[in-house]
């Protein structure tokens, strides 16, 4: 589903004098079966607009329109079921939200709130325990019992179970290390790649948005600064050094690159094989002058 945003503000603790402008005007549009990685710096508005996209906040002026469904300011009487129902939201750390007894029942509650019966619940957790890498023997076991990243999976598995059409990740790989987060990334990559929902990933780990989005929204002192493919973005070097993000790794290391070497310019590449292909090719064509 499109996600438009027009005119969007909010405001916490409105009347107060502790009042404060989280998000300023904000337009963007984010395609459906787009992947976009929405990144910037802490306090920059990334997670207050995503909370937007199925009503968890309102906005205080303006309006967002998720497919058919919109929610405006100062709107009373706003039916959300619907459209949480197609928005799953993984927040960070998601295993805190696990509480039933069993991995079966966890899974299920989603699907089942919204009205399947619990043999078509199961149904589908069966078919879903794969994609999230477990194993079937552990539907009746505690999801408390499970291992910190298996019980992460389990409550991935409960939102991916009501079948959303649009997929926030608000920095689900937190607290994961290297090879964890390398897991999970690859995980909702593919979901995403054999499902076609619109993917919205809130990160702040320049190569993940750089190898997995297709469109990146850069957010800064709750605006967007910017949006676009990822080689929009990642063109304006500078400008992502000045408001305090870093680079991708092999973005960074073609611009030192091009300074060692003098070149004019450099290709955007995001793949490490093709930096080394690069550079071997740049250093052979040295050689043969």
């Amino acid at each position: 589903m499109d996600i438009t945003f027009k005119g969007v503000e909010h405001r916490y603790m409105i009347g107060t004098p502790f009042e404060k402008a989280a998000l300023h005007p904000v337009d963007l549009s984010i395609p459906s079966g787009s992947f976009t990685a929405i990144i910037g710096h802490t306090g920059s508005g990334k997670s207050t607009l995503i909370q937007h996209i199925n009503g968890l906040l309102k906005p205080s002026a303006g309006e967002i329109k998720v497919g058919p469904y919109t929610i405006r300011a100062n709107q009373k009487k706003q039916s959300l079921r619907e459209l949480r129902q197609k928005v799953g939201l993984v927040f960070q750390y998601p295993e805190h939200q696990l509480f039933e007894e069993t991995v079966a029942k966890d899974i299920c509650f989603g699907p089942m709130n919204y009205g399947l019966s619990e043999e078509e619940a199961l149904k589908r957790v069966r078919e879903l325990l794969p994609l999230v890498g477990l194993g079937g023997d552990l539907l009746e076991s505690s999801p408390f019992q499970l291992s910190g990243g298996q019980m992460r999976r389990v409550a991935i598995a409960g939102v991916l179970a009501i079948r959303p059409s649009v997929l926030v990740l608000d920095e689900p790989t937190a607290g994961l290390d290297p090879e964890g987060r390398k897991q999970m990334l690859e995980l909702f990559a593919n979901y995403h790649k054999q499902f076609g929902m619109t993917t919205i990933l809130v990160t702040h780990h320049m190569e993940d948005a750089a190898k997995y989005a297709d469109q990146l929204v850069v957010m800064n002192d709750g605006g967007v600064e910017m949006s676009g493919s990822r080689e929009d973005i990642f063109k304006q070097t500078e400008r992502l050094l000045e408001i305090g993000l870093d680079l991708p790794e092999t973005v960074r290391f073609l611009q030192q690159i091009k300074d060692q070497f003098h070149l004019k310019e450099v290709p955007l590449l995001f793949e490490t094989d093709e930096v080394i292909d690069y550079v071997s090719n740049l250093l052979r064509k040295k050689e043969a002058r």
